[in-house]
């Protein structure tokens, strides 16, 4: 999903949701008639911890890399409110393309500003040593823990976690079913309908994802043509029900996926709920 794929390391779920028995294959079925995808959930976003919880996560793990970075002497940037899931509020928001007609006429396809303070900055020889364990075992005297500071924050998150769990288990599903609805004849049919949509009112793009990458809209001030144009793709989505074909054809896809990993992606839901806790529990104090 180019431009607004959030580059996560810690994936996470909510409980396993119903509906997930065996039996479950990739066929077509009717689409129902969708437009606005925010509120939508696909199977696998059951094991995804939402663009919410990934901020309380990450800003979980910023505060025990920082009690660790401080027992090497070093001033860790503290921790503030912040933008972990890159300004979305859930991860089919964009997943298909801009969705919301208000959004496109007042943002055009720029995303909301995620909150909280910049990146830190790079941090020097020794500060990397104790951040992330390469290069040295000791600083200032003191053992650095295996991975450095982020390798012991992430451990401590994940403690009482099922050993053999994948982390990245449900992200690598989630883009696989994404590729794979690609393909779908519906979503093929589709995508061309909207093309067609679009041509019809002078813009010539080949799919709902070209849009946002059009060097017209990038890096520079929200224009009347960028919100004209985000405005017909959102209508050419609704004439032909992009949304609820593409929507459909991918959450069979999951649904086989989750069938054949269930007890794998039963792990990741653990691990992802212990997360959670202990990401509340450091809240808390």
């Amino acid at each position: 999903m180019r431009g607004i794929v959030v580059a996560l390391a810690l994936t996470a779920a909510a409980p396993l949701t119903a509906g997930c028995s065996a039996g479950h294959r990739d066929q077509p079925e009717e689409a129902p008639v969708l437009l606005r995808s925010t509120g939508l959930r696909l199977p696998l976003d059951a094991y995804l911890l939402s663009p919410g919880e990934t901020t309380k996560v990450t800003e979980a793990h910023r505060v025990l890399v920082r009690r660790c970075m401080v027992r090497f002497g070093f001033d860790y940037p503290p921790v503030t409110e912040g933008g972990a899931g890159g300004g979305l509020t859930s991860w089919t928001e964009r997943r298909y393309g801009i969705t919301d007609p208000a959004g496109a006429a007042a943002r055009g396809y720029r995303l909301r500003a995620p909150a909280g303070s910049a990146p830190p900055a790079d941090p020097g020889p020794r500060e990397r040593i104790a951040l992330t364990g390469q290069g040295g075992n000791r600083v200032k005297g003191v053992t650095v823990p295996e991975g450095g500071c982020a390798g012991e924050a992430g451990r401590r998150l994940r403690a009482g976690s099922p050993k053999d769990v994948n982390p990245g288990l449900a992200q690598a599903l989630s883009a696989e079913s994404y590729e794979r609805s690609l393909k779908d004849k519906g979503v093929r049919t589709a995508t061309e309908q909207w093309s067609q949509c679009m041509r019809a009112s002078g813009y010539d793009y080949a799919g709902p994802l070209d849009p946002p990458e059009d060097p017209r809209f990038r890096g520079t001030a929200l224009s009347a043509a960028e919100r004209n144009t985000a405005k017909t793709d959102v209508d050419c989505k609704r004439r032909t029900n992009l949304v609820g074909v593409w929507f459909t054809a991918e959450a069979a896809v999951q649904r086989s996926l989750i069938d054949r990993n269930h007890e794998a992606l039963a792990r990741v839901a653990a691990m992802n709920r212990t997360q959670l806790a202990t990401a509340q529990a450091l809240r808390s104090k």
